[in-house]
């Protein structure tokens, strides 16, 4: 009998521990935000930068670790001394083999090669499509024309400052040949001192 009112008991008890259980989650939840907010303010990072900078952070552990992305965590701390520090907990499942790690660097690649190509199609179509437009009269001239002037203003630039880099340049050729001349100049008198 008394084993029957300790299960009871038990069963009961249970059903309140779970109910906190439930709360716990939503708690933890809505701390790590309140942690995320006070860090922004704090440390200056959006909270754009930081999931960016989480999900980088987690592509690159993945390729050499197996990991528990979801308790990942990173946190940005504001330090006494205006410098920041950047702690990282990073449950690791297991580290990859090596050939494993090969095989994801070499799927990575791919997959930046692939994106690359599919950037260069894009662009190739835009200027297919806009020296179509341009054959047919369809692009406005002013447009052409401020082109024109900001691709000629650009020239200008780059030539002002090619022109100025050689007269750097020459100047300071210059000034070395007058410090070598200078230094040479002194031992010449003393040679004449001597004689």
């Amino acid at each position: 009998m008394r084993d029957l009112f300790q299960e009871l008991y038990n069963k009961v008890l249970s059903l309140f521990n779970s109910s906190k259980e439930e709360i716990n989650p939503t708690k933890s939840l809505a701390v790590n935000r309140l942690k995320t907010v006070l860090m922004q303010d704090r440390v200056g990072f959006s909270e754009r930068a930081i999931q960016m900078l989480k999900e980088e952070l987690i592509a690159t552990v993945t390729k050499y670790m197996e990991i528990d992305t979801e308790n990942f965590e990173l946190q940005i701390d504001a330090m006494d001394n205006s410098k920041t520090v950047l702690n990282l907990s990073i449950p690791v499942l297991r580290p990859k083999t090596d050939d494993e790690i090969d095989t994801n660097i070499k799927e990575q690649q791919l997959k930046t090669q692939r994106k690359a190509q599919e950037i260069v199609k894009e662009l190739e179509g835009l200027i297919k499509e806009r020296t179509q437009a341009l054959i047919d009269g369809k692009i406005d001239p002013s447009l052409l024309e401020e082109a024109t002037k900001k691709a000629s203003l650009e020239e200008e630039t780059e030539e002002a400052d090619s022109k100025e880099e050689t007269n750097q340049n020459e100047s300071e050729a210059e000034n070395k040949e007058e410090a070598e001349n200078s230094d040479k100049e002194p031992s010449k008198e003393s040679e004449n001192a001597v004689s």
